[in-house]
C-alpha cells in the first residue's frame, strides 16, 4: 500500500529537483507531462502554464486536422478502457452486458468524424479519406476486458456507404499492381454490414461516387484473374460479379461451363441473366445441362431445378415442370418441395405414385451421415436438408400408405408431440378425420384445432417458433389445403376408404394412444400441456359422436374426467374444451 507523502517533504523534493534542472531539463519535463494530458484536459494544462486564453483558428475545410482529431478520440476511448474495471465496479450492475456503458458518450463524436471523412472522400481527398476511414474502423474494433466498445452499428450513419467509400478509396489510391490483393483483404474485413446480412460488393464501390472507376477494364481483368486463384464463398461471389460486369451473359456462360463444378452458383447467375433477356428456352436447356454436370448430392441442385421449373412454367411444359420438381425434392427433401411435387401432378394414381417415390427417397437419405460443408451465411442454397420422421409421415399419408405410416409410429412415445414424435400426432389426427367421416372444412372445433396443431408442428418445427421466411410462414396453411383436396380425392377413389377391420383397429389405436397421452401429461403434472390433453380428449369424443355413438362419446369423456378427479387445473381445461360447440 502506498504511503502518503507529507506536504512538507513533497515541496522539499520538488524544490530540490527544480534547483538541479537546467532550462532544457524543465522543457523536457513539461513536454513529457503534456504528452500524458488527455484531449479533454489540454485547455486546463495550458491555463496552468499561464499561456492565457487560447483562440483556435477556424478550419479551412471540414476535413482539416481530421487525422489528429481521430487520434484524440482514440486516446479518450483508450483512457476510458483503462478505467473499465472502476466503471464496472461502480455502474456495471445497472447495464445489460451488450450495452455501450461508458462509451455511449463517444457515439456522436465518432459519427461526426465519419461524416468528415465522407466529405474528404467526396471532395477527392482520396488518400486522406482512406487513412481516416482506416483509423476509424481500427478504433471501432477495440474492446475493453468486458467486451464493450463502439461498433459501426452503434453510430448514426449509413454503414454501407461508409464502408463503400473506404473501399473505393482503397481501390483508387492503391498502385495497380497491388490493387486486387489490397481490395480483397479489405473487402473480406466487412463480411456483413447490414441486417438482414448483405455482402459488400464491387458494385457498391462503383455506385458510391460519380467518378468513373480508374482503369475499369484493366482493373476488372486483373480482379478476375486474382479471384480465380482464391477460394471461399466471398471470392466466389466477387468473381461472378466481376465476370458479369466485364463479360456479360456470355462470360457467365463460359464460367459455368468451364468451372461450374468449382463455382456452381455461376449457373444460377447465368440463368438469371438469361431470364432477364427473356431467353426461357435456353434456361431450360442450360438447367438440364447443369443437373447432368454437377454431382448428384449437391444441395444447390435444388435452386438449379427451381430455374428449370420456372422456365417450364413459362413455356407451358408440364413434363419438364414435373422433372424439375422431382430434381428439386431429391436435392433438398423438405415439406415445401414435397408439396411442390404433389401439386405438379393432377389428382389421381400418378400423384400418389410420385408421393410413394418421395417416401422411398426419404428412407434412403435419412440414414446418411451428412458431411459438414462451407456455405454462405447469407442463404441456405448449399445447406443440406435433413428429412425427419415428420416429412416421411407426410409423404406416406399423401401416398395413401396408411399401414407404413402407422407401423412407423405405433410404438413411439406418447409425449414429445411437439418435436420427436410429431409424426405420431400427425397420423393420429389424420386417422381421426378419416374415422369421423367429415371433410377438413367441416370438422368440429377440437378436432379441427388438433389437426391444425399437428400440421403446425410438422411444418415449422417445435411450435413454429423461429425465424421463418414468408414461404415457411404460409406452409401450415398450404399443407392444410393440400390435405383437404387429398382427403376428398382419397375417399372418392377408395384409396383412403377403411374396411371394417381397419376402421376398428385404427379407432382403437387412436383412443389407446390418446388415453396414454392424457395420462402421461396429467399424471405427471405437465401443467403447460393440460390444454392439449383436454383438446385431444374432446377431439376423440367428437369423432365418436360423429360416428353416431353418443353413448361412447360421453363414456369416453367421463372415464378421462374420473381418472383425474383432483387435478382441478386439468378439469377446468376439460370443461373449457367441452363448452365449445360440437360442430361448426
Amino acid at each position: 500500500m502506498n504511503q502518503k507523502i507529507p506536504l512538507k517533504i513533497f515541496w522539499e523534493i520538488v524544490e530540490q529537483r527544480l534547483s538541479a534542472c537546467s532550462a532544457d531539463d524543465l522543457r523536457a519535463i513539461l513536454r513529457a507531462m503534456a504528452q500524458r494530458v488527455p484531449p479533454s484536459g489540454r485547455r486546463d494544462f495550458i491555463a496552468q502554464l499561464g499561456a492565457g486564453e487560447v483562440s483556435l483558428p477556424v478550419p479551412r475545410t471540414p476535413w482539416e486536422d481530421l487525422l489528429a482529431d481521430i487520434e484524440d478520440l482514440e486516446l479518450e476511448i483508450q483512457d476510458t478502457m483503462a478505467s473499465a474495471d472502476d466503471w464496472e465496479d461502480e455502474y456495471g450492475w445497472q447495464y445489460e452486458e451488450d450495452s455501450l456503458g461508458p462509451y455511449v458518450e463517444f457515439v456522436e463524436p465518432a459519427t461526426l468524424l465519419f461524416e468528415r471523412a465522407a466529405l474528404a472522400f467526396d471532395n477527392d481527398e482520396i488518400a486522406l479519406a482512406r487513412q481516416a476511414y482506416r483509423q476509424l474502423f481500427d478504433l471501432l474494433d477495440q474492446e475493453d476486458d468486458y467486451g464493450r466498445g463502439l461498433s459501426l452499428h452503434d453510430l448514426n450513419l449509413d454503414r454501407q456507404e461508409a464502408v463503400a467509400r473506404y473501399l473505393r478509396a482503397v481501390c483508387e489510391s492503391e498502385p495497380p499492381g497491388n490493387r486486387p490483393q489490397a481490395l480483397f483483404d479489405e473487402m473480406s474485413r466487412f463480411f456483413s454490414i447490414s441486417y438482414p446480412p448483405r455482402r459488400v460488393m464491387l458494385l457498391d464501390l462503383i455506385q458510391i461516387s460519380p467518378r468513373p472507376l480508374p482503369d475499369r477494364e484493366a482493373f476488372l481483368s486483373d480482379w478476375i484473374a486474382f479471384l480465380q486463384a482464391q477460394t471461399g464463398p466471398q471470392a466466389d461471389a466477387w468473381l461472378r460479379e466481376a465476370v458479369r460486369m466485364a463479360q456479360g451473359t456470355a462470360g457467365l456462360e463460359r464460367l459455368a461451363r468451364t468451372k461450374g463444378r468449382e463455382h456452381p452458383r455461376a449457373y444460377l447467375d447465368w440463368f438469371a441473366a438469361l431470364e432477364e433477356e427473356g431467353r426461357q428456352a435456353e434456361v431450360l436447356t442450360a438447367a438440364r445441362e447443369a443437373l447432368q454436370t454437377l454431382p448428384p448430392d449437391l444441395p444447390i441442385r435444388a435452386a438449379i431445378a427451381d430455374h428449370l421449373c420456372a422456365a417450364a412454367a413459362h413455356l407451358d411444359d408440364p413434363a419438364s415442370l414435373r422433372e424439375g420438381r422431382w430434381e428439386a425434392f431429391v436435392a433438398k427433401p423438405t415439406l415445401s418441395r414435397l408439396l411442390d411435387l404433389w401439386e405438379a401432378f393432377p389428382p389421381g394414381d400418378e400423384r400418389t405414385t410420385w408421393m410413394q417415390r418421395a417416401s422411398e427417397h426419404i428412407q434412403q437419405v435419412r440414414p446418411r451421415a451428412f458431411t459438414p460443408v462451407l456455405y454462405s451465411a447469407l442463404d441456405d442454397l448449399e445447406r443440406p436438408a435433413r428429412p425427419g420422421a415428420a416429412l416421411l409421415a407426410h409423404a406416406r399419408l399423401l401416398a395413401c400408405d396408411l399401414e407404413a405410416a402407422h407401423q412407423a409410429v405405433a410404438k413411439k412415445r406418447v409425449l414429445g408431440w411437439s418435436s420427436a414424435s410429431s409424426d405420431q400426432a400427425l397420423l393420429l389426427s389424420f386417422l381421426l378425420i378419416l374415422l369421423s367421416g367429415e371433410s377438413p372444412e367441416t370438422l368440429p372445433h377440437n378436432l379441427d384445432d388438433l389437426w391444425a396443431w399437428s400440421l403446425l408442428v410438422t411444418s415449422l418445427g417445435q411450435w413454429g417458433y423461429g425465424k421463418e421466411n414468408e414461404e415457411e410462414k404460409r406452409l401450415p396453411k398450404r399443407t392444410a389445403q393440400v390435405y383437404a383436396e387429398h382427403i376428398v380425392w382419397g375417399r372418392e377413389s377408395g384409396r383412403l376408404t377403411l374396411d371394417e377391420e381397419q376402421d376398428k383397429a385404427y379407432l382403437n389405436w387412436c383412443l389407446d394412444v390418446a388415453r396414454q397421452r392424457v395420462e402421461a401429461i396429467v399424471g405427471n403434472q405437465h401443467r403447460k400441456s393440460y390444454a392439449k390433453a383436454a383438446m385431444l380428449t374432446v377431439a376423440c369424443a367428437e369423432v365418436l359422436r360423429l360416428r353416431g355413438d353418443e353413448t361412447a362419446a360421453r363414456t369416453w369423456v367421463s372415464e378421462i374426467r374420473e381418472r383425474f378427479p383432483r387435478h382441478r387445473a386439468f378439469q377446468s381445461k376439460l370443461r373449457n374444451a367441452l363448452e365449445r360447440k360440437w360442430s361448426r
